[in-house]
């Protein structure tokens, strides 16, 4: 805590809205990553389901701070406060079932991605307890908090019982998650509670740690390490049928008459034809560059959906390609995505420098899904 505060002035009661911010923003990430498709990838659903799990352990303690140790103080100061934080705990308890819910959804998400749908159930549902006390804490609970105590007392309860009780490694994974997003002044105002030596290591080098977590559970540009997209979304029209697309498309040995990198295919073992698990190997140049890569499909509903998992072997790189068929009454939309799922920082810089078409691949891979409808309309014609 910083020298020149006056612990004698009233409580600024600031951090408890931070910390609801911040607890308000990952149960959102949680749910829109979770109603994004592609659903979450395996790596990245466990990472999902364990950073819920964190933060309702992290919930239950602050609740718990605030039952046995501030709102007793803040009685004793101001009696005429009983009937507001009465009321507090009540909603605490009200919110103790939503909880035990999510985290059995949590617990249950992690070893299966067919638990998605109960996780954003029990979300909704605690959200829909959490959400609205929240409000009321900070709009009527923490002005009289702030009369109530001083600054002083506010701070050595959050040092007492919020922080000395965690270890270094669990301080900054808190301070960060808090401090995640927030504004300049909101982040001042979190590091003050902070010795200056364990906030330069926080907000200066457990950073990278805290980034390389988020990245691994939200996959979105905001934490990626990574200069080349991390993923892209195309769709063309085919005045054709889905099985028409399918019989073409699924045939990964013609991959190299549509695409623009892909130079050809060949299935590999016993595979002969798109099922699960069937693996090719793909045969790519761009440029000066060529390279090859192990495929494997991993969804094959004819004649609705195939994918592939592309695997780097040695160089760690996997990506997923996911192509769906949609049917209209004039013929079919082809819907292509693919996603990043791992790539080392240091192939990340190699491609971005000497394959530069993978900066933004947005053309050459809707001028893909153009060849490969006008391939299937000139077939079927």
């Amino acid at each position: 805590m910083t020298a020149s505060a006056d612990l004698e002035r009233p409580a600024d009661t600031r951090v408890m809205g931070i910390v609801h911010t911040a607890m308000r923003r990952d149960l959102r990430r949680a749910r829109n990553a979770l109603n994004a498709w592609p659903y979450p990838f395996d790596e990245q659903r466990v990472a999902i389901a364990e950073h819920l799990l964190w933060i309702m352990h992290f919930l239950r303690h602050h609740l718990e701070s605030e039952d046995e140790h501030l709102y007793p103080m803040v009685r004793d100061h101001d009696p005429a406060s009983a009937r507001l934080l009465d009321r507090m705990n009540a909603d605490h308890r009200a919110t103790a079932p939503a909880m035990d819910r999510l985290v059995d959804a949590a617990v249950a998400y992690r070893a299966d991605a067919a638990a998605r749908t109960e996780v954003l159930a029990a979300l909704d549902e605690l959200e829909s307890v959490l959400l609205p006390h929240f409000e009321r804490e900070e709009r009527e609970t923490m002005p009289v908090v702030s009369a109530a105590i001083t600054e002083g007392e506010w701070r050595h309860w959050a040092d007492e019982y919020n922080i000395k009780p965690l270890g270094p490694l669990e301080s900054f994974d808190e301070g960060l998650f808090i401090v995640d997003g927030a504004s300049p002044d909101d982040t001042a105002a979190v590091g003050e509670m902070v010795p200056a030596v364990p906030r330069w290591l926080m907000l200066h080098v457990m950073i990278k740690r805290y980034r390389k977590a988020a990245f691994r559970r939200w996959h979105t540009a905001e934490f990626s390490p990574l200069r080349v997209p991390l993923g892209g979304k195309h769709s063309v029209f085919c005045a054709e049928s889905p099985d028409a697309v399918w019989a073409v498309l699924a045939d990964v040995t013609r991959v190299g008459e549509w695409s623009h990198e892909c130079r050809g295919a060949h299935w590999l073992g016993d595979s002969t034809r798109a099922e699960v698990g069937a693996r090719f190997r793909g045969s790519n140049k761009s440029g000066l560059w060529r390279w090859r890569r192990l495929c494997t499909c991993t969804v094959a509903d004819k004649p609705r959906e195939l994918v592939w998992v592309t695997d780097g072997g040695v160089f760690r790189d996997n990506s997923e390609w996911r192509f769906r068929l949609r049917p209209t009454p004039d013929g079919t939309w082809i819907e292509q995505t693919f996603r990043v799922l791992s790539l080392p920082v240091w192939l990340d810089r190699v491609i971005y420098r000497f394959v530069p078409a993978h900066r933004d691949r947005s053309r050459a891979l809707e001028g893909d899904l153009d060849r490969l409808a006008q391939l299937v309309e000139r077939e079927s014609s």
